[in-house]
């Protein structure tokens, strides 16, 4: 049989925007889609990753774009990079008036890594105090060389707040894809990236693709590892129904039977059974490659995650295990999108550890889990703000290690001479040689580095006086509780117990 030839065509560029927060990406992206994210956003900072389809005239022709917005939060830097790897093109945005940031090196990194071509968007060029020039020799000095100062990175000055430059930063993307000479099959079944994820209360679990190659249409089914749904009801990104998309296209689908992982790759396959022998082969591989392994002891607290989307979980679960140690630790033992439910208290009374933490991250609780948590004794903790969620779990978790008892040594002094015994007591002479040796003090019995022992001294003598203490270099007599008979040249390491 003939396989059949790919019918290539010019493909719309996918575009990732990324940078410092509060260096205007999601301003950017809200002059080119005219809405407004940022007002709906927890402290201003952009908490999910979505894509938008943007058209402009280049050369005369109606060309189309798709964007995708990524968070600007530190803790997000896994689906930043993720992005940039689903990206054919990646916008650097830096403000003219702040300069080079932590996170614009950190998704410089994330872009170069992926192999991404990239613009660099210098914003806000309407502040008073903007300076394009130092912006560009700040981006020189960590290597990013912009056209015009010995590089072939183009670059374009912009305001996102009333648009000047971006019709010639959207002429630049175009240019680039141009260069790119993207192409994709529209014959192919669609394949593409989860970009965002959530659970919708009325149409299920719902899910952001965006389809890189390949076309899709109603009746057809898609999976994302181990997770399915049958193409009856999808939309666009302005919500509005479809009955068929291809590549470059940020789709909206609903119903899948459990949460796609965001980042994971999508197929479609045209008929459904086909698509969930597909998700359960997936399945059975992932549970094989996740058996469950060994705890490894110390101090463990539960913890249960519901949160509004799955890139808020990801990023979530990120940052606890950066509060983790060996000694102490968070031990996620349930997550989910959508209200605290009584469900997710009872999975925090049953944890065999005890003392679970409950973390809503933008979402509410039930009344019945509000009830049960009340009478169980169990706290939810509500947030909205990713850093301010992970302060206090560091915090509680500090708080609630139990406390360890420590050995302080106090002194060590070495047998000059034993003198006699009766049962465990013991009289001997010996010299100070380091710290402070008092009366009643608890002791380790060394003998060549090795701890023999435990005792107690009972008595001190030091010129033929009877004292509570002798510091260095004094000689004295000692008499001492020992299950261990002394000899001279032992040393007597005396300490305290205390508790941290």
């Amino acid at each position: 049989m003939t396989q059949k030839t790919p019918n290539l065509v010019e493909r719309p560029p996918i575009v990732v925007v990324m940078g410092h927060v509060d260096h205007g990406k999601s301003t950017l992206l809200d002059f080119l889609r005219k809405s407004n994210v940022v007002a709906g956003e927890a402290g201003g900072i952009t908490q999910h990753v979505a894509a938008y389809e943007v058209e402009h005239e280049h050369e005369g022709k109606l060309k189309r774009m798709t964007f995708i917005d990524t968070p600007g939060h530190a803790a997000f830097k896994t689906i930043r990079a993720r992005g940039a790897n689903v990206a054919d093109i990646a916008i650097l945005v830096i403000a003219a008036d702040d300069g080079v940031k932590a996170q614009t090196l950190e998704a410089l990194e994330s872009i170069k890594s992926s192999g991404t071509p990239f613009i660099v968007a210098i914003n806000k060029i309407d502040k008073p105090n903007a300076d394009v020039d130092r912006t560009k020799y700040s981006l020189l000095e960590h290597g990013v060389y912009l056209e015009g100062l010995g590089g072939d990175i183009p670059f374009a000055p912009i305001s996102a707040k009333n648009g000047t430059g971006i019709p010639e930063l959207l002429d630049l993307v175009l240019i680039s894809a141009e260069l790119a000479e993207l192409k994709a099959d529209p014959d192919a079944p669609a394949e593409g990236f989860v970009i965002e994820a959530h659970r919708d209360e009325k149409r299920g679990i719902a899910a952001t693709l965006i389809i890189t190659n390949g076309s899709v249409q109603t009746g057809m089914a898609v999976v994302a590892g181990s997770s399915c749904a049958p193409l009856r009801l999808f939309e666009s990104q302005a919500g509005m129904s479809l009955k068929s998309a291809t590549f470059s296209t940020p789709i909206q689908v609903f119903g899948f039977n459990e949460l796609p992982a965001v980042g994971s790759i999508f197929t479609s396959y045209k008929k459904r059974k086909d698509a969930e022998d597909a998700a359960t082969d997936a399945r059975a591989a992932l549970e094989n490659a996740h058996a469950l392994d060994a705890q490894t002891g110390g101090f463990i607290i539960p913890l249960i995650i519901k949160a509004d989307t799955t890139g808020s979980l990801e990023a979530i679960i990120g940052e606890v295990e950066k509060i983790n140690t060996a000694e102490s630790r968070y031990k996620v033992v349930s997550t989910g999108l959508g209200p605290i439910s009584e469900n997710d208290i009872k999975a925090a009374v049953a944890c065999p550890e005890g003392g679970a933490v409950v973390a809503a991250f933008t979402v509410a609780a039930d009344r019945n889990a509000i009830e049960l948590a009340r009478q169980s004794g169990i706290t939810i903790e509500y947030f909205d703000i990713i850093y301010k969620l992970t302060e206090h779990l560091a915090a509680f978790i500090k708080e609630r290690k139990p406390l360890e008892n420590v050995q302080e040594v106090l002194g060590s002094a070495r047998l000059l001479k034993f003198f006699s015994s009766k049962r465990d007591e013991h009289i001997v002479g010996a010299k100070v040689e380091t710290g402070t040796i008092g009366k009643g003090a608890k002791f380790h019995l060394v003998r060549k580095g090795e701890i023999l022992g435990t005792g107690e001294v009972v008595a001190l003598q030091a010129a033929r006086q009877q004292v509570d203490k002798v510091t260095f270099g004094d000689e004295f007599g000692a008499q001492i509780a020992c299950d261990v008979a002394p000899e001279g040249g032992d040393v007597l390491e005396t300490y305290r117990v205390s508790q941290r």
